[in-house]
């Protein structure tokens, strides 16, 4: 029963957002929680890496990630524990994979790997239940991966990687997909093979992903405003970079009615691309979800992207003044 449940929870949110519904009666089946926003690098067009301080740093405690689940949790079918941090570095990680994973939800997180991991901990994360671990190295050699993954050591992520699969392939009750993200730059574009023939030699599958710019800046500016920006990173194949420099026709953005974002202090944002709490449209520490999730925030900002009259300005408003996120 609790399966159905959830699969008619994953479709209501396409019904509802194509007819203009802006009270929802619904929870979204899939979430992101922030481990924390602490890391070990300092990425440079990533705001923790670049130490931005307008949002407070932390990491979220069991205690409220219980919380959350308690109260939504029969409605999820996936939580993405990442965000603006590095989830490794959250000690109380292994714990919350296995609270949701007793309820049935499927957990991925995103990691840098660029730590030193006794082979106790390499199994242990291996058999905590998690569904999928995305392993961020934008590079193929010591001197690319080091242009971006600033502080982190090539050689320590890609050993990480090799012993990762190594035991996942020992351990037959491990279900973890293992994945390679390489994020595409001017820096890197000469790497695509070389990467792909690295992770085909490791047995690891690999995503060649399409370059962001700067993440802590993109939903409050132009399309131009980040090429201009950042354009010493953009690749020279328009086809590795989510923004365009033709002005594209797109429907408006569905997020405010099929996920959410869960900061590590209890903070509800609309989306993974704001990074201030100051935009929240609530806190889960002070009011219920149902509260929050049709709340004047949420209906304003659901109204404003359908183009209707709404009373209070939210980012929602900011991104769709930008001509939403790499319009």
């Amino acid at each position: 029963m609790q399966t159905i449940k959830k699969t008619y929870n994953s479709i209501l949110p396409h019904i509802y957002a194509f007819l203009g519904k802006t009270y929802l009666p619904y929870y979204p089946s899939k979430i992101s929680i922030e481990s924390g926003n602490l890391c070990n690098l300092r990425c440079p067009l990533c705001p923790t890496g670049q130490q931005d301080k307008t949002a407070r740093k932390g990491f979220i405690t069991f205690d409220v990630f219980k919380r959350i689940i308690d109260e939504i949790g029969k409605h999820l079918t996936l939580i993405r524990l990442y965000n603006w941090g590095e989830p490794l570095l959250n000690k109380d990680l292994l714990r919350m994979i296995q609270y949701a994973k007793e309820r049935r939800i499927d957990i991925k997180i995103s990691t840098n790997l660029s730590m030193k991991m006794e082979d106790e901990q390499i199994e242990v994360l291996l058999k905590s239940g998690l569904s999928k671990i995305y392993i961020s190295c934008n590079g193929a050699s010591r001197e690319t991966y080091m242009k971006y993954h600033v502080g982190g050591d090539f050689d320590l992520v890609m050993n990480n990687m090799k012993r990762l699969n190594a035991k996942k392939h020992v351990l037959s009750e491990c279900r973890t997909s293992l994945v390679w993200l390489f994020h595409v730059f001017k820096h890197n574009q000469h790497e695509i093979n070389k990467a792909r023939e690295l992770a085909e030699k490791m047995g690891i599958k690999i995503k060649v992903s399409k370059m962001r710019p700067d993440m802590g800046k993109e939903v409050f500016e132009t399309t131009q405003q980040a090429i201009e920006r950042d354009k010493a990173w953009l690749p020279d194949n328009p086809e590795f970079s989510v923004i365009s420099k033709k002005r594209r026709k797109r429907i408006g953005c569905t997020l405010p009615w099929t996920e959410i974002m869960i900061n590590w202090d209890g903070n509800i944002l609309p989306c993974c691309a704001v990074y201030s709490e100051k935009h929240a449209f609530g806190n889960i520490l002070e009011n219920s979800f149902a509260e929050i999730w049709n709340n004047e925030m949420y209906v304003s900002a659901r109204k404003e992207i359908l183009g209707r009259k709404n009373t209070k300005h939210t980012i929602c408003h900011t991104c769709k003044r930008s001509g939403y996120l790499h319009g």
